[in-house]
């Protein structure tokens, strides 16, 4: 497990529009295990004129000698908010809902029509776990692709597959699956104990100072291993934090 015990304060790396410019006077990233979607802030002041609509963004947080990627994807929109200039950002899942889909199928395979619905988003980069499901119809009007892919959870349901989700991870990829399988986030198991890198601590949350973790990534927390359910990380130069709502792990 990485060692979490050192107080090392992080730096963000970010480039827009493929220039790695002036470093941002906050990030901040939510993810939860129940949406498909993240929200994700970057800050600058007010005079700063990097980021337009459509650019696109990489996040990255150096830790000492380690650099852990944090956010892919793009601007989604621009505005001024105090003395800040604010870029909210978006990951493929905006692809996903700016694609609308028309699905017609009798006896075709569950997988197939998840592959069609992505091709048509212009999604690349995936990692699915799709059951072996032949479905007898699957039509629907035109719809976002997002709805499209709903639908086929809530159709799979129905053969008896439940715990399916889907989500962009930190490298914007398409995760489709389970817990048990793609369905959740990789990466390294950090350990968490009370009165060494704790920062406060209550009723099924923890407050720890940033480390590269999202929603189903698992933790230790004072050995016992659970599961984020959700994640609230801001890096700024006032107050750095990550905050973990936390389930027993299944």
């Amino acid at each position: 497990m990485p060692n979490c015990n050192r107080v090392e304060h992080p730096v963000l790396n970010v480039s827009i529009g493929g220039v790695t410019g002036k470093r941002p006077s906050a990030f901040t990233l939510s993810t939860d295990d129940g949406f498909p979607s993240v929200v994700a802030h970057l800050r600058y002041p007010a005079d700063e004129v990097t980021g337009n609509s459509g650019d696109p963004v990489t996040v990255a947080m150096l830790l000492g000698d380690n650099e852990y990627l944090l956010f892919t994807g793009e601007v989604y929109s621009t505005g001024i908010h105090g003395g800040y200039r604010d870029l909210a950002l978006t990951d493929g899942y905006k692809k996903l809902c700016d694609t609308d889909v028309v699905a017609a199928y009798r006896k075709e395979a569950a997988k197939v029509i998840l592959q069609d619905t992505l091709d048509s988003a212009g999604i690349g980069k995936t990692a699915i776990t799709c059951p072996a499901v032949e479905i007898a119809r699957f039509s629907t009007k035109k719809i976002p692709a997002e709805y499209c892919i709903r639908l086929l959870i809530k159709a799979l349901e129905e053969h008896g597959h439940r715990g399916l989700r889907f989500f962009f991870d930190a490298g914007d990829t398409f995760r489709f699956g389970t817990a048990d399988d793609t369905g959740k986030n990789d990466g390294a198991v950090f350990a968490f104990e009370t009165g060494k890198n704790i920062v406060k601590k209550g009723m099924g949350w923890i407050e720890v100072l940033p480390v590269p973790v999202r929603h189903s990534q698992a933790v230790s927390v004072d050995g016992v291993n659970l599961i984020p359910a959700r994640t609230a990380l801001t890096i700024s130069g006032i107050h750095s934090r990550l905050i973990l709502r936390l389930r027993e792990a299944a």
